[in-house]
C-alpha cells in the first residue's frame, strides 16, 4: 500500500530535477542550504513508495530526495513482475541511475538548496545497488547507506548466475559493470563512511556479497575503522526494519 498521507511538519514537493521526477520533503520552514540525503528506490517501487521513509528522515532535519528510477513511477514503467524484465533491465536501471546522478546532484545544489558539502546517498535493494555506485562516482558525497543491496556488482552477477537467478547481465554489460562496480573501483572509497545493513536471510540479493566487499575493503580503513559498518541482522530476510533506519539515521547524525 501507498503511504499518501501529509503531515503539519514537513513539505512534501514533487519537483522535476534534469528531467528526473523526484519528491522534495523537507522540515516545514527551512530556509538556506540544508543537509541532503538522495534516496534511491528498490526494483518495482517508486518515488512515492518511499515517502513514509523519507518523511521520517527529513524528520531529523535533512532534505531528502526521492528519485523515480528509470522505468519506475513517472518514467516509462514497465512490468516488473515479469522476469524477462528485470533479465532485461535491472543492470540497465542501474547504470541510468549512477550516469544521471552527477547532473541530478548539480541540479539540488543549484536549484533546491542542498548545501554541496553535505549530501549523502542511500538506497535499498536495487536502490542500495545504484547508491553504492553512485558514491564512488561521486567523490564529493559525504557518506552512503546501503539497505540490502551490493556493493560488489561483479559478485553478485557471479552469484545471481550460479543460482539461476536474475538479474543475468547482458554479455554486453559485463564491461560496463566492471568500470562502475564498487569494489573494482575501491581506492575511491578509502575513508569515505559507508553504511551496510544487510539481512541474513535474504533471499532477493545474497548478503555473501556484502561480506565479500567488506572484507575487500577494510584494509582501505585501518586509520578509521568506524567509518565502515557492515551490520547482519539475523533471521531477516530482503526487507527494513525499524531498528535498520535507526542505525541509518545515526550514521548520519554522525557523518553528515
Amino acid at each position: 500500500m501507498m503511504f499518501s498521507f501529509e503531515n503539519e511538519f514537513v513539505t512534501i514537493e514533487r519537483i522535476e530535477v534534469e528531467e528526473i521526477p523526484c519528491l522534495k520533503i523537507r522540515a516545514k520552514g527551512s530556509q538556506g542550504q540544508m543537509p541532503t540525503v538522495i534516496y534511491y528506490h528498490g526494483w518495482s517501487s517508486s518515488k512515492e513508495y518511499q515517502r513514509f521513509r523519507g518523511v521520517s528522515l527529513a524528520a531529523y532535519g535533512y532534505q531528502v530526495i526521492l528519485p523515480d528510477a528509470l522505468h519506475h513511477g513517472e518514467r516509462n514503467p514497465i512490468q516488473h513482475s515479469d522476469p524477462k524484465m528485470m533479465e532485461e533491465y535491472f543492470w540497465k536501471v542501474v547504470l541510468q541511475n549512477v550516469e544521471e546522478s552527477r547532473a541530478l546532484i548539480r541540479g539540488l545544489v543549484e536549484n533546491h538548496s542542498a548545501d554541496p558539502q553535505r549530501i549523502g546517498v542511500m538506497g535499498s535493494s536495487m536502490g542500495g545497488f545504484s547508491a553504492s555506485g553512485i558514491f564512488v562516482h561521486n567523490p564529493d558525497l559525504k557518506c552512503l547507506v546501503n539497505f540490502n543491496g551490493s556493493c560488489a556488482w561483479a559478485k553478485s552477477e557471479e552469484i545471481f548466475r550460479k543460482r539461476g537467478k536474475i538479474p543475468s547481465a547482458d554479455p554486453s554489460h559485463i564491461a560496463v559493470l566492471a568500470q562502475y562496480d564498487p569494489l573494482q573501483q575501491k581506492e575511491a572509497l578509502k575513508g569515505r563512511p559507508i553504511l551496510m545493513l544487510h539481512g541474513d536471510a535474504d533471499s532477493s540479493v545474497p548478503i555473501d556479497c556484502q561480506r565479500v566487499f567488506y572484507q575487500k575493503v577494510s584494509s582501505l580503513y585501518k586509520d578509521a575503522p568506524e567509518k565502515l559498518k557492515f551490520q547482519e541482522i539475523p533471521r531477516m530476510d530482503h526487507y527494513i526494519s525499524t531498528g535498520m533506519l535507526e542505525e541509518a539515521i545515526i550514521w548520519l547524525k554522525k557523518y553528515l
